[in-house]
């Protein structure tokens, strides 16, 4: 089924990698569209309605002021490839007045976790999918779908599983591309379908966060790692024993985005063992995962630390 779905989206959708971070709670907007987001509002030039809106009605609202809310409509103007009824967003932008999809992502998540709420127009069903790829292999090393045909007039809390491709136990994605929508996209046998959905579907969606970031094989550990101070609040010192490969560590924050790479080098003070010192300074509070790797970028060792201001 994975690969079917994913086969579908590729077909029928454009993508380019950018590295601007989308709003996740969606308290920022640029015009119609979440910032760092694109929908079908961009038609709305050549007399297309409106299907994504800047919820703020407190009853529609899960976290802080703002929702995203997303109305299945019928365009009067349909473009070929694009589902129609359509309410749909993703993170991307337009280039040259055409819609791309995807973002800069070096991590690997076990869960997207979402608030929502859906009042689905009969027969209809919300979904959302996501996936994670490296462009440099051209490996695709993670994806998850997920559906709903249930109305659901409450905020419920949402995590999908991703799952990831064994055979690139040892990769990293530098690209993630995810989309929510309040129609059917996909056929029974899971191929892409432009005239599922129905006109009037409406899904709320509100604090998308990313859990289980813990480097790029969940079956390593910080054995042999020491990190001192933390909590940390203007750098933290990282060593690793034993391990003569350890080349660089990287620290992600909670979405998964790279915030440092630090070299780590041989210390006078033991005889097998590598350091070196994270800048935390500039880093909001919070909590940050780190991936010791060797020089090709494959893991060794995963850990997590805090910022405290």
């Amino acid at each position: 089924m994975k690969k079917l779905l994913l086969s579908a989206i590729i077909s029928s959708a454009s993508f380019c990698v950018f590295a601007q971070t989308p709003t996740w709670d969606f308290e920022s907007w640029t015009g119609t569209e979440p910032a760092g987001w694109i929908s079908e509002n961009e038609l709305m030039i050549i007399g297309n309605p409106q299907s994504v809106f800047e919820e703020t009605a407190p009853a529609n609202v899960h976290g802080g002021a703002k929702a995203m809310r997303l109305l299945s409509v019928t365009m009067t103007s349909p473009v070929v490839g694009l589902p129609n009824p359509i309410g749909l967003a993703a993170p991307g932008k337009l280039v040259s007045f055409a819609p791309k999809f995807g973002m800069q992502y070096t991590s690997r998540p076990a869960l997207v976790n979402f608030w929502y709420k859906y009042t689905p127009a009969a027969g209809d069903t919300a979904e959302f999918l996501i996936f994670l790829w490296n462009s440099t292999t051209g490996d695709t090393l993670g994806s998850a779908y997920w559906n709903t045909g249930t109305a659901v007039s409450a905020y419920t809390a949402q995590g999908v599983p991703i799952i990831y491709d064994p055979a690139f136990s040892a990769e990293l994605p530098d690209s993630m591309a995810l989309t929510f929508s309040s129609s059917r996209l996909f056929n029974a046998n899971y191929t892409f379908c432009t005239n599922c959905g129905k006109a009037g579907s409406t899904l709320w969606v509100d604090d998308i966060s990313f859990s289980g970031w813990n480097g790029i094989n969940e079956n390593l550990s910080a054995e042999g790692v020491t990190l001192f101070p933390n909590p940390a609040k203007e750098f933290v010192n990282i060593a690793v024993d034993a391990l003569d490969e350890a080349y660089s560590v990287t620290a992600y924050d909670v979405t998964g985005r790279s915030v440092s790479t630090t070299p780590l080098s041989l210390t006078t003070h033991g005889m097998n063992r590598k350091s070196g010192m994270i800048n935390t300074s500039t880093l909001p509070s919070g909590l940050y995962s780190y991936s010791v790797v060797d020089k090709s970028g494959a893991p060794l060792r995963t850990g997590k630390f805090n910022v405290v201001r």
